[in-house]
């Protein structure tokens, strides 16, 4: 017996570890049953489709296994045209749910359930649907990179209900709000998430192990989904409007204006935006903000058109899109008797058209481009009073190539290029970015970074200008104990600000961090992290620091 005892405690200690490193899996089936979203679950299809539960605590004691009076158990089922989702959110004091109502996209401080999805279950993008217990939607693209980006706003249905047992939450999210492959059998990457506000309590379907930095490669399974005949994804969005101009000193006058939004789904994976003649009059203003500095001031993108599929074209932080249909890139020149009468703060945008998507072997293709108009200067002779007109921004073509390869479920490879052409004597540039987001198989160690190169074919200028700018990262990211260091160098000459934004050049920097965790709560924290950076800044030509920072 001695000589098997080693054996049969490495045969349990196996079965224990696949057991408890294994994903969840769950099978939904097809309905032709029609559900009313209203939250009440009454339909007879929620009685028999298989139930997603034994939750586990996400925060704070990570890995503890649900609070029994406070299950909660999901249900999935599907059409042709869409997924629907039930929820019974259980509560043994339903009277203490936190329901504050919030603008979209804010939970506030209420109770609230999601739903993270990944079509093509590559453990790297998730589409995440959630609702509070006030009925408020938050829609977001998750990836590993850029954490959750709530510039996404699908149109989905959803309804809560509050009962004698907790909350209930029904969702149909069309598949028009999704990306995934053409297989006939479809497998996703799903998990759900619920926080109990009052005890700041949160808890996922499938464990998210916090000793490992990367949620979306911790998702369980959705299967059954089978051959699925969705609609045609085509949107036409008409508008029109009417602009009447009038003060003290002008005559008034009107303008009708006038223009048509496309989107159009190629397929289940891809899908084209067109925008032709757009009018943004109705976006968003933005805030008004004293810039006290010697850099030009960054806004957020408002029009919704470049909001929209924002994963692929983030790559790199190469586009800045406010540039495009941005201020002129030259200012009116005049004389001592002469005066500017008019002079365009934007550029007038003509259309614009983009194509994003991934497919099936997780190469994400990306192209945007857009068409802005020649933009004039009104310049008057104060003392003839004569009227000439002046070209401040020509003709230009902006463009933007995205492949981004993921592979491994954690890592990437990626190529960006930007280019913006403009007619006549106005300059021409061109960036192209390589990069690279490697981690271990079991998510343990990251390397990362980019090179990029730029041209600028500036007017007057004998020579193209030529610049370039690497980083390279290095980080432990998992454990208790995390560190990583970084490099970055920036050449005098590197300029992406024809498409990008960036404010300083010829400088190179170092950081380093270090960090420590609990990953479970003990008896005087729920979580508690210290950490140590630092932060080196250097100029090219002296070598002398210029900035320091240790936090």
């Amino acid at each position: 017996m001695a000589n098997h005892q080693p054996v049969l405690f490495l045969s349990f200690f196996l079965i224990f570890n696949f057991a408890f490193c294994q994903k969840k899996s769950l099978q939904t089936q097809y309905t032709s049953e029609k559900i009313t979203v209203d939250g009440k679950l009454d339909e007879e299809v929620w009685k028999t489709t298989n139930v997603a539960k034994d939750f586990v605590m996400f925060n704070p004691d990570n890995g503890k296994p649900e609070n029994p009076d406070q299950k909660t158990h999901v249900r999935i089922v599907y059409t042709n045209e869409a997924i629907y989702v039930a929820a019974e959110l259980f509560d043994s004091e339903p009277n203490k749910i936190l329901k504050e109502i919030s603008p979209r996209d804010d939970t506030g401080t209420a109770d609230f359930f999601g739903v993270f999805i990944n079509g093509f279950n590559d453990g790297q993008q998730d589409y995440r649907f959630y609702v509070t217990a006030a009925g408020v939607q938050l829609d977001c693209l998750y990836t590993e990179s850029n954490g959750e980006d709530f510039s996404l706003n699908s149109i989905w249905n959803s309804k809560t209900k509050i009962t004698d047992k907790g909350w209930q939450v029904e969702m149909r999210i069309p598949y028009a709000a999704l990306r995934f492959s053409q297989e006939a059998k479809q497998t996703w990457g799903i998990n759900f998430l619920r926080e109990v506000r009052r005890t700041r309590f949160n808890y996922t379907w499938n464990l998210i192990d916090n000793k490992i930095d990367n949620q979306s490669n911790q998702a369980g399974m959705l299967s059954g989904i089978e051959n699925i005949k969705t609609p045609t994804r085509l949107f036409f969005i008409p508008y029109t409007s009417y602009y009447v101009n009038a003060n003290s000193k002008l005559k008034t006058y009107g303008e009708l204006k006038g223009g048509l939004d496309v989107k159009y789904g190629i397929n289940d994976a891809f899908t084209l935006d067109v925008i032709l003649i757009p009018d943004f009059g109705q976006t968003k203003f933005d805030n008004v903000i004293l810039n006290l500095g010697p850099f030009e001031q960054q806004f957020n993108e408002n029009r919704p058109f470049f909001t929209e599929g924002t994963d692929l074209f983030s790559k790199g932080d190469l586009v800045y899109s406010r540039r495009i249909g941005g201020s002129p890139t030259r200012q009116a020149s005049f004389s001592t008797d002469e005066e500017v009468t008019k002079e365009p703060s934007n550029v007038a945008l003509l259309n614009a058209l983009k194509v994003s998507g991934r497919t099936k072997s997780g190469l994400g293709i990306g192209v945007l481009n857009a068409v802005t108009d020649n933009t004039y200067a009104d310049i008057t002779n104060t003392v003839t009073g004569a009227t000439r007109i002046e070209k401040i921004e020509s003709f230009a073509n902006y463009n933007v190539l995205v492949f981004d390869q993921r592979f491994r479920k954690n890592s990437s490879v990626s190529f960006i290029n930007t280019n913006v052409t403009r007619n006549g004597d106005f300059r021409d540039a061109n960036v192209s970015a390589l990069l690279f987001d490697l981690n271990t198989k079991k998510n343990t160690y990251n390397l990362s970074g980019n090179y990029k190169y730029s041209i600028v074919n500036d007017a007057g200028k004998v020579n193209d200008t030529q610049g370039f700018s690497y980083n390279l990262y290095a980080a432990e990211t998992t454990g208790k104990f995390r560190y990583g260091a970084g490099f970055n160098y920036v050449s005098d000459n590197f300029d992406i600000n024809d498409l990008g934004f960036n404010n300083q050049t010829h400088y190179h920097s170092i950081n380093t961090n270090t960090s420590y965790r609990i990953l479970k709560s003990n008896n005087l924290f729920n979580s508690f992290q210290v950490g140590l950076y630092n932060f080196a800044e250097f100029d090219n030509r002296t070598g002398r620091i210029q900035r320091y920072q240790t936090n």
